[in-house]
């Protein structure tokens, strides 16, 4: 890092194109984000390092909130920002300040609403599975992926989709998260596996079990393209519970919360459930 350096977007910049390098996709666009907020605040002024004091945190923090963002959005944002002064500071191009980001919010809310009850679980898997089923082909296909994510232990949905098929044998698939990396091996009951006989891509010349994705696994390409289909299954999974009369708002995440949820109460211990 460049001592002369005393802006924070050219700071944040610097750290994306880092994590850009290094294929983590998904951390360098949130920097992006961050500099696209930081900008809009500042009216695309620089903001120099010495400026980010505890009152001009809170002036953000508002700002972010005025402009829609939840309050675990905010704190990735601080936390970001926080990360980005605190590598100034150990490169020698800011001053150490403790308690600097202690007046803004950095922690995580916990929205209990997410999780599915069993009882609309219950009605995703008896339609899913119905053979007079009244969705649109589109619709009835990503109930039946959202489905199948909860067979596969609350599998999350970047995992389903960038997993290979080399990564299912027999009855097992062996695969790590994208998110930790760590190692996970899950047995397909026989319902799992008839969704995945239906789902699977047929295309020889693709290595991924699912017809989602086009472009290699570790490109930005990839990543955009996850990005986008991301955010037109949450679309449809919202059209799903609405036509079904689901009494929680539907997305990925609730199916993992629902899977965690019926897990803990049919017995499950805590530390396995946490393992998933």
């Amino acid at each position: 890092m460049r001592k002369k350096r005393k802006n924070i977007q050219v700071l944040l910049q610097e750290m994306c194109e880092q994590h850009q390098s290094n294929k983590k996709w998904n951390t360098a666009s949130l920097y992006g984000s961050v500099i696209t907020k930081v900008n809009k605040f500042s009216k695309g002024k620089d903001v120099l390092l010495d400026a980010i004091t505890p009152t001009w945190l809170k002036s953000f923090e508002a700002y972010l909130r005025s402009t829609g963002n939840c309050w675990n959005t905010v704190s990735t944002y601080m936390r970001i920002l926080n990360a980005a002064y605190n590598e100034a500071v150990m490169n020698g191009c800011a001053k150490f300040r403790p308690l600097l980001f202690n007046k803004v919010y950095t922690g995580v809310v916990s929205d209990r609403q997410t999780a599915l009850d069993m009882r609309d679980m219950e009605k995703l898997l008896l339609h899913c599975f119905s053979q007079s089923g009244t969705l649109k082909p589109k619709l009835q296909d990503t109930l039946r992926y959202f489905v199948l994510m909860f067979l596969l232990r609350g599998m999350p949905f970047v995992d389903m989709v960038f997993l290979k098929k080399n990564e299912l044998k027999r009855n097992i698939i062996s695969y790590r998260r994208m998110k930790t990396g760590r190692p996970l091996v899950v047995e397909v009951e026989e319902p799992a596996k008839h969704l995945i006989q239906i789902l699977m891509s047929h295309d020889e010349s693709s290595p991924y079990l699912f017809p989602f994705l086009h472009h290699a696994d570790g490109t930005q390409e990839a990543y955009k393209e996850y990005k986008t289909i991301l955010k037109g299954f949450n679309n449809r999974l919202n059209t799903i519970g609405k036509a079904l009369g689901i009494s929680q708002k539907m997305t990925t995440y609730s199916r993992r919360r629902g899977f965690a949820t019926m897990a803990l109460t049919n017995g499950m211990p805590i530390e396995s459930v946490s393992r998933v």
